[in-house]
């Protein structure tokens, strides 16, 4: 996990990356006229990846998960990313977590390094990116992301929209005792939703990534390894939307070709 249930307190972003960006800073996702019923990106996912014991779960969201998505959408070859080479700069040996609200503007301006040619592999949160992977990562630069709601109907509206439109959607959750016990079965029927506190206690925050939406609910990659849930993969009804456990959500834009 690592996706931080506290709010960002964005005036201590790391120096190295621009401040969250507030939502009305963002130029807001163009509303289609109706979203198809169902879409899925699962076609230009990368294999879901093992974020293993670090919070680097945000970054496994956007730099691998969403960023897989993208770049297979747009033919660019170069991938899976990097994941560490965000967390690294958050987290400087600090392995508390962060939120995507502070990951996705460094990935807007710095862009992120390929797996290929960040050395640190996946587990480093020391070591920072060398200049040549910075250079490296400047080649891969999104163009944008959008806040999006988290709770009821406006948050489906704008899921369908974005996901029909291309677009990956991370999302930060609270995450249960329930949802780290997922199967094969009961990950990929639609039918997962958290217990109360009590009896289904909360492990902490955890980000992963929608990748599609029917009429029963969304598809989402997490960055747990393929043996876990339905292939690394699990499903929740659109009623998890109303259940008050996702905190953040967001919209990634393309890629800059570069």
């Amino acid at each position: 996990m690592g996706f931080r249930l506290d709010a960002p307190k964005r005036s201590k972003a790391p120096a190295s990356a621009p401040s969250a960006v507030a939502l009305n800073d963002i130029a807001p996702i163009a509303r289609t006229a109706e979203a198809p019923e169902s879409y899925d990106l699962t076609k230009y996912a990368q294999s879901p990846g093992d974020q293993g014991k670090v919070g680097s779960c945000v970054a496994w969201a956007t730099g691998y998960s969403g960023y897989g998505i993208l770049m297979n959408e747009q033919n660019i070859s170069d991938g899976p990313m990097a994941p560490m080479f965000t967390y690294s700069q958050i987290a400087k040996g600090n392995d508390q977590g962060t939120w995507a609200s502070v990951a996705l503007p460094m990935q807007k301006e710095q862009g992120i390094d390929t797996k290929a040619d960040y050395w640190q592999g996946d587990f480093d949160f020391t070591t920072q990116p060398d200049d040549a992977e910075r250079a490296n990562a400047a080649h891969y630069k999104l163009s944008g992301f959008t806040e999006l709601p988290v709770k009821g109907e406006e948050a489906r509206a704008a899921i369908e929209d974005s996901i029909s439109r291309g677009m990956p959607v991370p999302i930060g959750f609270e995450a249960h005792q329930s949802f780290q016990d997922l199967n094969a079965d009961t990950a990929g029927d639609y039918s997962y939703l958290p217990g109360d506190d009590r009896s289904d206690p909360v492990l902490g925050g955890h980000e992963v990534t929608i990748v599609a939406y029917n009429d029963k609910g969304v598809k989402i990659e997490n960055s747990w390894g393929t043996e876990w849930g339905a292939g690394g993969y699990f499903t929740v009804p659109w009623k998890f939307f109303d259940a008050g456990v996702v905190n953040e959500a967001h919209a990634m834009g393309k890629l800059v070709e570069g």
